[in-house]
C-alpha cells in the first residue's frame, strides 16, 4: 500500500502507514473533446473569418512553457483557409523568457514550422527598438510594446485558460501583458504578485489581474480575436472559446475554473505536489505548484515539492537576487524592488506558515538559497514519528501545477 509519484519520466513509491489517512486530487475530465466541425462553427460564428482575411495575418503564440495545442489549432485555421499558413506571420509571445530553441518551436508549431518560415519571430522583451511607447500606466511607468501589436490592424491570439499563481489564470490578456511587453512594465506587474492577495483563481481583488486589465484597457479590445483552448486529463482540447480575447477569455475562465479547482473540506497536515512537464523543467517553475497548494496546508503542515528540475534554476534573475536577500526583513537588502523579488518573497513568506520541501536533482545549497528545504529520500516521507500524533492526514496533488486545492 502506498503512493506513487511520477518523477522525471518514472514515478517514486511511498509506503503510507495504517494511521495515515490519503486523499486523491487531480483535474477533471469534462467527458468532451472539441472536434473541427465544433471550431469552425464557434470561430465563424464570432466573425474570426475577418481576421484571416488580412494579407498576412498576425497570430500570436504561447511560448514551450504553456501546453497550448497550437499545432492543432493552426491546422483547424489551415482548413478554413488553405494557404493561410503559406502567408501568415507568427509571433511568439515569451514575455521574459528567453526565445525558444529550434527543438521547442518544433514542439510549438510541429509541422507546420518548415512552411512559416522567416515569418516566424519571438518577442524579446529586453529589445528596445522592437517596441513602441503606450503612454504612462497605473503605476507611473512607461508602457512599452511589441511593435507589430501596434502596427497590425488586427490580431488573432491563440491561448491556453488554466489556473495561474498569481495571475489568476493564464491566457487571454496574458498573451499581449505580459507576452509582447517590455522587461520594465513586465517587471511592475510581478512585483505586484508580492501581495498574497495575487492568487490562483482570483481575478477581482488580483493587483496583478486589474494591472493587467488596466494595460489591456488603452488597446483597442475590437483589434484582437481570441482563440483560448481549455484542456482537461483526457483531452488537450476540452473546449475552445473564439471571440473577442476579452469575452472568449472569460467564457474559458468559467470552463478552466470547474476543470482545475479542487475544493478541501479541512487543512491537510502534509500536501505532496507532484509536478509534471513542462512545469518540472526547473526551479523557477515548480513554484506554481506550491502557490496552488499551498492553501490545503494546516498551520505548522507541510508541503513537499516532487519535481527534477532536470534544466536547473531557470531563470537567472530570482537566484542571483536572492543573494542579496533579507529573509528576516523578506525583501532585497537594499529596501528596493528587482525583477524577481515576488519569486522570493512569497517562497519565504508562506515558508513561514508551513515548512516547504523539495525533493529534485538540484544541490541542496541551491535548494535552501531559494527558501525550499532540500528532501533528498522522500521515499523516507512517511514513515512519521508517533509523536506527530495519532493520525495524520495527507492529500496528494497530481499534476500540481495545474491544479489548485482550495476551500
Amino acid at each position: 500500500m502506498g503512493i506513487d509519484i511520477a518523477y522525471n519520466g518514472s514515478s517514486i513509491h511511498l509506503p503510507i502507514q495504517s494511521r495515515v489517512t490519503v486523499d486523491h486530487f487531480s483535474s477533471l475530465s469534462t467527458g468532451q473533446t472539441c472536434d473541427f466541425n465544433q471550431f469552425a462553427a464557434a470561430f465563424a460564428g464570432s466573425g474570426g473569418h475577418a481576421f484571416l482575411s488580412e494579407k498576412t495575418p498576425l497570430i500570436i503564440v504561447n511560448d514551450a512553457y504553456r501546453e497550448t495545442p497550437t499545432e492543432v489549432i493552426l491546422s483547424w485555421l489551415n482548413r478554413l483557409d488553405g494557404q493561410l499558413l503559406d502567408r501568415v506571420s507568427i509571433l511568439v509571445a515569451t514575455g521574459t523568457h528567453q526565445s525558444p530553441t529550434d527543438k521547442q518551436y518544433k514542439q510549438i508549431l510541429g509541422e507546420f514550422l518548415p512552411r512559416v518560415g522567416d515569418r516566424l519571430s519571438a518577442h524579446n522583451a529586453r529589445d528596445g527598438s522592437s517596441m513602441v511607447s503606450l503612454g504612462v500606466d497605473s503605476l507611473g511607468g512607461n508602457v512599452r510594446l511589441n511593435r507589430a501589436i501596434v502596427e497590425q490592424e488586427r490580431l488573432l491570439v491563440i491561448g491556453s485558460v488554466e489556473p495561474h499563481y498569481f495571475a489568476g489564470f493564464t491566457g487571454g490578456r496574458k498573451s499581449i501583458f505580459p507576452g509582447l511587453a517590455d522587461l520594465a512594465t513586465i517587471e511592475r506587474n510581478h512585483n505586484l504578485a508580492n501581495s498574497l492577495e495575487a492568487a490562483p483563481l482570483r481575478l477581482s481583488g488580483n493587483p496583478v489581474a486589474e494591472h493587467l486589465e488596466s494595460l489591456m484597457s488603452t488597446l483597442k479590445p475590437e483589434r484582437f480575436f481570441g482563440v483560448q483552448v481549455v484542456r482537461d486529463v483526457e483531452s488537450p482540447i476540452a473546449a475552445v472559446f473564439c471571440g473577442r480575447l476579452d469575452v472568449a477569455f472569460a467564457e474559458a475562465v468559467q470552463r478552466a475554473e470547474a476543470v482545475f479547482a479542487r475544493r478541501v473540506k479541512e487543512p491537510y497536515d502534509i500536501v505532496i505536489c507532484e509536478v509534471l512537464p513542462p512545469l518540472d523543467r526547473n526551479l523557477y517553475q515548480v513554484q506554481k505548484a506550491l502557490e496552488n497548494c499551498q492553501y490545503a496546508v494546516r498551520d505548522g503542515g507541510l508541503i513537499v515539492l516532487v519535481s527534477c528540475c532536470r534544466e536547473g534554476i531557470g531563470s537567472p534573475y530570482f537566484f542571483d537576487l536572492a543573494a542579496r536577500w533579507d529573509a528576516d526583513k523578506n525583501a532585497a537588502a537594499d529596501g528596493q524592488l528587482h525583477f524577481g523579488s515576488h519569486k522570493l518573497s512569497r517562497v519565504n513568506a508562506i515558508g513561514r506558515r508551513i515548512r516547504v520541501c523539495l525533493h529534485s536533482s538540484l544541490p541542496d545549497e541551491v535548494v535552501r538559497r531559494v527558501f525550499y528545504e532540500p528532501l533528498d529520500i522522500v521515499e523516507e516521507l512517511l514513515y512519521i514519528d508517533e509523536s506527530v500524533g495519532p493520525d495524520i492526514k495527507i492529500a496528494v496533488a497530481h499534476d500540481a501545477g495545474n491544479i489548485v486545492l482550495t476551500e
